[in-house]
């Protein structure tokens, strides 16, 4: 019973569904085309529910046919009917879309849009209406010109006697089919009330509607005789319009009765006289010889009579025959670049040639593969200028077909390349074979029909299409072989050959097999790893082959009693220190043995013996200790920071780091204030704890004891002895300055005495000493500037210290900055002299960039060890040179370059030296390391890379760096990460966060810096997008093409210097061009591809720094915390 109501429930559900689907309804219908005839139209339609639905098109009732003309396409869901080139004859009617439910067969049609082609006429023709001949017209009649044009829709016409527009007034309206004077059909008339001579002259009619405009075909020659009694000049025979070809002679008619004489006009000028272009006949006809473009235009001929009261004239248009050449638009459908259309057999072709261009127009034929002309009857056919085939002949049919294009100015051809299709059928199917892992395999598809590229051959495997991609699978386009270069395991599947010859539905071959016998291998290689102390830990090792192999795990003296091995895995069931050592994996099957060696290394992660006390507090004045304890295997080492600025290099004598780890704070003041961080970190990872500490203000304090009272009077003597020595020193200063402007004053006055007189007076003590001393502080300064001047430096000038407009490069504003601002710079202020050994490292965007040894900094950067006396007083700096002080932007960078590091002050940022601003160029000095920058070291650090770390000038070669582990790669970001939340807690923004601009120094220490060596050394790197140089590769997109510089984008550009510690300085996005990085960019789909040697936790950071919403980035302060809970996995 149960089964027989199920016969019974199916069949009435899928009822149900399918009268479910036919509730559709069209959501978008066909709209109403009014167009020029020749141009493009497009019709859309689409239903509600689109699952299940095929669409048909209809044509004045009839089923529209897909062709090269009217193409139906899909698109999103909905159809569209393309109409190349609308022909008013074929293509006027209506149009409807037809929906089909292909379940079910319900229908649906959508409402019948019009289609109407717009066109006009290829001339407007002038005719006389009215009288009925031009011997009726006389004097003070009515006179009606009728001008004659044909087309669709609103055409208006425009008048002109000798080429000059007709207006309407009380003697001139418009008429004919509208209104009087109205606009459209209106116009088509032009009636002149009571004609006179004066009317006379040549009546010319133009056309314009939406279809386009033509200009007058047939002009007509308005003769009204004169008034009885009076005698004016009558025309008999008027210039006619011609057309001539270039360098042709033309003959103007023009012949006049009761005329005195008769005058040729050019245009604006004349009467014309005989000359060698012209030449007035002596019946009045003019001829021009050898005409060309300058000849082309209006020639006016005038009847003057003594006499008569005004005289006649008419004018013709002299117009210089052209031919333009064919183009592909001039064919529907449009010729593709070879000229080659395909056709299957049996099918019919059309395909229409529009005249290119031409005056008189062109005419137009069809030549035959043979070269005869087409007739306009048969099975192939001309009609008009379109070129039909009734049904196509492989043999017949193929061949070449030629438009021609014919008038006075020459011949234009363009040939049509007809072939013919045959349908394809396979000989032979691809065989089913059995291949070896890396060896090479070939599927062959025999079949007969048309060479490539009218058939072509497509492979799929497993039902989805192959593609060639050259290096592993390679498909031969002449034969369809497929080739494999090295079959892998998941080249296993099922192969199909698919033949498609264009106009025909593809053929597929029966399906061959392709089994892949594996190799014996590891998957994947097993690799060395580092555990924890205690931890249960498991290696695995997994092989395969043809057959399952047997894995198991060896290792010198044998596995310890707590290990075990389950499936070539291998289990530490609680790690010693004692599994220690190399360990060797074993597979082994039918088809050999194979084995992997590798090292496993026992860690202690650190753990915390003596966490800090939070919060804690301390006294102002008083010491203050923050215990911060671990234990690991190796030993951690502890680094402190105070809200998240590392304090190991603060160089305070205050603060203290003890052995065991503790913090020591003596004399504590209210600036120690603040969060502070004990990081403890090893091989095995790191550990962090923080601690609130708040320092009590002092004031109105009095510690508890019996010294109490000593201390007070010892705070009260301190206050006092301070209060006298500043008043003291204040006193001394008054006094040293009086007497100082009081020796000038006096030096001054003997230098004038001594001008006027020959005789040198002798002053007293004191002023001699004055003097003295003067003399002595201007040689020294002339002997300083002497030596200054002779210092070129590479850019010295020999005119003095001519300044440029921007050599006040700090104060290039001065009007918007303190006198606080300017004494900051001055102290910065560095003898350009006490700069030696200059050396070149490139050029950026504001000028040089150099190595330099500075006199005086060996305590502030690189010291230089030559071997010299005073060597350790010398640093390598580098120098940054201001080239363009006349560029703005240059100005603008260099000052934001120098607020930036005069403002920090932070271990892992470089420091702002010195400024040397006395001549141009201007110099800013920066702090270098000893190891160069992060970029080169990174290059260096490669196993297979043969470069070296670029040094400082004096330093010998170090030796080539270790490649970095995974716990350095994390420190390095944790350093940079540090660096630049301290910056962007000031606020500030460094816009070229890269590998090039950070520093390395000894002990894995990093620094930011900006070189910004642009246009050389890291030319490749930048990119000039919109008339600025910018790091393209390091940017996000709000920063190229927004302009909008801020942290989030400093954290994207970060992101990109973790990506280069990782892949060791790989360039990203290597295989795109520049302009491919700014489209994927503009268009949000520029993808990062995370390196392999990356931890989760990393690459989870890595893509929120590279979110594209700068609101889904974390903030520097978020990304060294995230940082400091990552667990270094020693395996990477």
């Amino acid at each position: 019973m149960m089964i027989v109501c199920w016969k019974l429930i199916l069949p009435l559900a899928f009822v149900c569904a399918a009268l479910a689907q036919d509730k559709f309804y069209f959501s978008v219908s066909p709209e109403d085309v009014s167009a020029p005839a020749g141009s493009a139209a497009v019709l859309r339609c689409a239903v509600s529910e689109a699952r299940g639905i095929s669409y048909g098109w209809t044509y004045n009732g009839r089923p529209v046919a897909a062709s090269s003309r009217r193409q139906i396409q899909h698109v999103d869901a909905e159809s569209q009917l393309r109409i190349g080139r609308l022909d008013r004859v074929r293509d006027q009617g209506e149009v409807a879309c037809t929906a089909t439910n292909t379940s079910s067969g319900f229908s649906l049609t959508s409402r019948t849009a019009v289609v109407q082609v717009q066109w006009l006429s290829e001339s407007a023709d002038v005719e006389l209406h009215t009288p009925e001949s031009p011997e009726e017209v006389v004097d003070g009649e009515d006179v009606v010109l009728a001008c004659t044009v044909d087309g669709s829709g609103d055409i208006r016409v425009d008048w002109f006697r000798n080429g000059e527009r007709v207006t309407r007034n009380s003697h001139v309206s418009f008429g004919g089919a509208g209104a009087l004077g109205g606009p459209g059909p209106g116009r088509r008339q032009l009636h002149l009330r009571g004609a006179s001579p004066r009317d006379n002259g040549v009546y010319r009619c133009s056309a314009t509607s939406v279809a386009g405009t033509v200009s007058t075909g047939r002009s007509f020659a308005l003769a009204v005789p004169g008034p009885a009694g009076e005698k004016w000049p009558l025309i008999q025979v008027p210039p006619q319009d011609t057309v001539a070809r270039r360098g042709d002679a033309v003959r103007l008619d023009c012949s006049y009765r009761d005329a005195s004489f008769t005058e040729w006009y050019f245009k604006d000028t004349g009467p014309l006289k005989n000359a060698s272009r012209f030449n007035i006949l002596e019946n009045g006809s003019l001829l021009l010889t050898n005409v060309g473009r300058q000849d082309e235009g209006p020639y006016a001929c005038v009847g003057i009579r003594e006499d008569a009261e005004l005289p006649q004239k008419y004018t013709a248009q002299l117009t210089l025959a052209y031919l333009e050449e064919f183009s592909s638009a001039s064919f529907d459908p449009e010729l593709s670049s070879d000229h080659l259309h395909i056709i299957p057999e049996n099918a019919p072709f059309h395909m229409t040639c529009k005249p290119p261009r031409g005056v008189p127009q062109p005419k137009v034929k069809w030549l035959d593969p043979e070269g005869q002309p087409i007739s306009d009857s048969g099975p192939l056919r001309v009609e008009e200028t379109r070129l039909y085939l009734e049904s196509a002949s492989s043999k017949e049919s193929s061949g070449n077909y030629t438009c021609v294009a014919e008038n006075l100015a020459g011949i234009r051809s363009e040939t049509v390349r007809l072939l013919v299709s045959t349908p394809p059928t396979i000989t032979k199917d691809p065989v089913s074979m059995v291949v070896g892992e890396d060896e090479p395999a070939v599927l062959t598809c025999h079949f007969s029909g048309m060479a490539y590229p009218v058939t072509t051959v497509r492979w799929r495997k497993d039902g989805k299409t192959l593609r060639d991609d050259a290096n592993h699978i390679h498909i031969e386009p002449s034969n369809g072989t497929l080739k494999i270069n090295s079959v892998v395991s998941s080249d296993r599947g099922e192969y199909v050959c698919l033949v498609n010859t264009t106009g025909f539905n593809p053929i597929h071959s029966k399906p061959a097999q392709i089994q892949v016998k594996e190799k014996l291998k590891f998957t994947p290689q097993p690799v060395n790893k580092k555990m924890e102390l205690g931890s249960v830990s498991k290696v695995n090792c997994k092989a395969q082959g043809s057959t399952v192999p047997t894995i198991h795990w060896l290792k010198e003296g044998g596995l310890p009693s707590h290990v075990s091995v389950h499936n070539g895995t291998l289990v530490f069931n609680g790690v010693k220190s004692s599994d220690k050592g190399r360990y060797t994996c074993v597979a082994n099957n039918a088809q050999g043995t194979i084995n992997a060696t590798i090292t496993i290394d026992v860690h202690v992660t650190p753990k915390f013996i003596v966490l800090p006390k939070n919060p804690s507090e301390a006294v102002e004045g008083y010491s203050v200790m923050i215990d911060c304890a671990a234990e690991g295997d190796p030993k951690p080492t502890i680094h402190w920071d105070k809200n998240s600025v590392m304090m190991n290099d603060l160089g305070n004598q205050r603060f203290v780091v003890l052995e065991n780890g503790s913090l020591l704070i003596h004399e504590a003041h209210l600036s120690d204030q603040g969060n502070y961080g004990c990081t403890a970190g090893n091989s095995g990872g790191f550990k962090r704890a923080e601690v609130s500490l708040f320092v009590r203000s002092a004031e109105g304090y009095i510690p508890d004891g019996p010294d109490s009272e000593i201390n007070a009077d010892s705070m009260m003597t301190k206050t006092v002895v301070i209060t006298l020595g500043a008043a003291a020193a204040y006193m001394f200063l008054v006094v040293g300055l009086m007497v100082w402007c009081r020796c000038r004053r006096r030096r001054r006055k003997q230098n004038y005495l001594a001008q006027e007189t020959a005789e040198v007076g002798k002053g007293d003590n004191v002023d001699t000493a004055c003097a003295a001393n003067g003399d002595a502080e201007l040689g020294e300064r002339s002997k300083r500037l002497s030596k200054a001047s002779s210092k070129q430096n590479g850019h010295a000038h020999t005119n003095g210290h001519a300044r440029s407009d921007g050599e006040n490069t700090a104060q290039s504003q001065s009007s918007n900055h303190s006198k606080k601002s300017k004494t900051s710079y001055d102290a910065l202020s560095f003898a350009r002299a006490d700069l030696q050994n200059l050396m070149l490292l490139g050029n950026g965007e504001m000028g040089e960039v150099y190595l330099a040894q500075a006199k005086g900094l060996g305590n502030s950067t690189a010291p230089v060890q030559d071997g010299t006396e005073n060597s350790s007083n010398f640093g390598v700096v580098m120098v940054k040179a201001l080239n363009q002080t006349r560029n703005e932007a240059s100005l603008l960078e260099f000052r934001r370059q120098i607020d930036l590091f005069q403002r920090v002050n932070h271990p892992n940022i470089v420091s702002l030296l010195g400024l040397c601003r006395e001549q141009d160029p201007h110099y800013m000095l920066l702090q270098y390391s000893d190891w160069g920058d992060l970029k080169q070291f990174l290059l260096a650090s490669r196993e297979k890379s043969s470069r070296k770390s670029p040094q400082s000038p004096q330093p010998p070669q170090p030796p080539k760096p270790a490649p970095l582990t995974f716990a350095q790669i994390v420190s390095l970001a944790n350093q940079a990460a540090q660096a630049l939340e301290h910056l962007s807690n000031l606020r500030l923004v460094h816009k070229d966060i890269a590998a090039r601009n950070c520093l390395i120094a000894s002990g894995l220490r990093l620094k930011i810096s900006l070189s910004g060596l642009c246009k050389d050394t890291y030319k490749r790197e930048y990119f000039e997008y919109k008339n600025q140089t910018m790091p393209l590769r390091w940017l996000p997109h709000e920063a190229v093409f927004e302009d909008d510089f801020s942290a989030k984008s400093d954290v994207y550009s970060y992101g990109v210097l973790v990506w280069e510690i990782l892949t060791q300085a790989e360039f990203p996005f290597h295989r795109k061009t520049d302009n491919d990085v700014v489209s994927s960019l503009q268009n949000h789909e520029l993808h990062w591809k995370i390196p392999k040697n990356c931890t989760p936790a990393m690459t989870a950071l890595l893509g929120r720094c590279w979110a594209d919403s700068p609101r889904d980035r974390p903030t520097f302060s978020q990304i060294v915390l995230a940082i400091s809970e990552m667990k270094v996995d020693t395996e990477m």
